[in-house]
């Protein structure tokens, strides 16, 4: 049934409280879906080594990843809008868990392919755990903790870099995939935990008063909510006049700004090792201080939007980084090389948190599942797809500095293309952007 009279408020401090257990939560869920793609990035030479593939055959079983990725971020919008963001976080947990850790047991090509394709569900854990933070989160803090949250993908990239450049010169790379068993036990503490947000709630029964709503009635609840428009399927709500322009905006800037981080995640290491000539180690190095600055710069730039709003600090950010990434054409040593990926982590990747909040500020409660799912499942369609297939063509042929300069172009392409998305005003409720 639909909430009918105001819902009783927690108290300030036991909402706080519950904010912060949330945050860590979701934070920790998305280290956990990073495992996987950092583990199979770093592990990726001697995967190929023991499955006797070369790179190009390898980089197709990331862009099938991605698809899948792609797939069930599509189908993760709806079900956030129309089950709850509780239970899609849940159900993304366990399949990342089940998925991703079967990679430790893998013994032919065939297992590997199926196993790493599949494992692209993983991805598809940060759409559930943004929306979470997002829609509990206090205005005034939304860009720093939704920054937070988005940092546990660093977190994740540091811990199995470090991992692998400890382990990885022995050979043993199934123990970095024992970790990505992980999710299933976070999952069991979510359950008896998490709450679904209240502005989610009352979507939701206003969904289901769909009969009641056409004939005439009104719903009472605490957040705006337009009915009309809320009974609506929610491709038709994020691609109707008044969402068509944003909605197309950010999602084709969102398959640019793919490629850059398509590179430097799936094929970094195997590109320094290829193009530079460093050692697995020495490459592994370099990607857990990329994942350092990618940290601190995703701090920064999540924090900076609730002064001056994510589109701003999105396009400055993003511009930074296409060009710190496209400096990696130059050949250099270890040193050079860890600068231009330090450069591109605090900036291009750095940039992804005032991307998410941008993306979560430009859709209602009503459809804000389905249109985070549409624009994320078109970002990793985009790089995650095209990005490794064409970039391991590039390694393969011997072309491998023409790789940073496509990927850093889309990036470039990405932030002046944002100039012609909605400025929002940091700060505001979510109901006060979009109704």
């Amino acid at each position: 049934m639909a909430q009918t009279g105001p819902a009783p408020r927690p108290r300030e401090g036991a909402n706080q409280s519950y904010v912060a257990t949330l945050v860590a939560i979701c934070t920790l869920g998305v280290l956990l879906a990073a495992f996987d793609s950092i583990a199979r990035n770093v592990a990726f030479p001697l995967i190929l080594h023991a499955l006797k593939m070369n790179v190009a055959q390898g980089a197709l079983v990331f862009s099938g990843a991605f698809g899948v990725t792609f797939l069930a971020s599509i189908l993760m919008g709806p079900l956030m809008d129309r089950v709850g963001r509780k239970r899609a976080f849940l159900l993304a947990l366990l399949a990342a868990g089940l998925t991703s850790g079967a990679t430790a047991f893998i013994q032919t090509v065939g297992q590997y392919v199926a196993v790493g394709i599949l494992a692209g569900v993983c991805l598809a854990v940060l759409q559930p755990a943004g929306v979470l933070v997002a829609e509990e989160a206090p205005a005034r803090w939304r860009g720093t903790l939704l920054a937070i949250t988005h940092a546990g993908f660093s977190g994740g990239a540091i811990l199995v870099s470090l991992i692998g450049s400890a382990v990885l010169p022995s050979g043993n790379w199934r123990m970095l995939f024992y970790l990505c068993f992980s999710p299933l036990l976070l999952a069991a503490v979510a359950t008896f935990v998490l709450r679904e947000p209240a502005r989610s709630q009352e979507a939701i029964a206003v969904k289901r008063a769909r009969d009641r709503i056409a004939r005439g009635e009104r719903l009472a609840t605490n957040f705006q909510i337009d009915e009309e428009k809320a009974t609506h399927n929610e491709w038709r709500q994020i691609f109707a006049p008044d969402l068509r322009r944003q909605t197309i905006v950010i999602t084709i800037a969102g398959f640019l700004i793919n490629f850059s981080p398509a590179l430097v995640l799936a094929l970094g290491v195997t590109f320094m090792t290829v193009f530079d000539h460093l050692a697995i180690g020495a490459a592994s190095l370099a990607m857990a201080v990329e994942g350092f600055a990618v940290l601190v710069g995703t701090l920064v730039s999540g924090s900076l939007t609730d002064r001056f709003g994510p589109r701003n600090v999105v396009i400055l950010w993003t511009l930074l980084g296409g060009i710190s990434l496209a400096l990696l054409a130059i050949r250099g040593e270890a040193g050079w090389v860890t600068a231009a990926l330090g450069g591109y982590g605090f900036f291009g990747q750095g940039a992804l948190s005032s991307w998410i909040r941008y993306v979560n500020d430009s859709f209602p409660t009503r459809a804000r599942g389905s249109g985070v799912g549409f624009v994320n499942g078109i970002y990793f369609l985009g790089g995650g797809i095209l990005g490794p297939i064409l970039f391991g063509s590039f390694m393969q042929t011997g072309h491998a500095p023409v790789a940073p300069l496509v990927a850093g172009g889309c990036s470039i392409a990405s932030a002046l293309l944002l100039f012609m998305g909605r400025p929002i005003r940091p700060r505001l409720e979510l109901e006060e952007i979009a109704s």
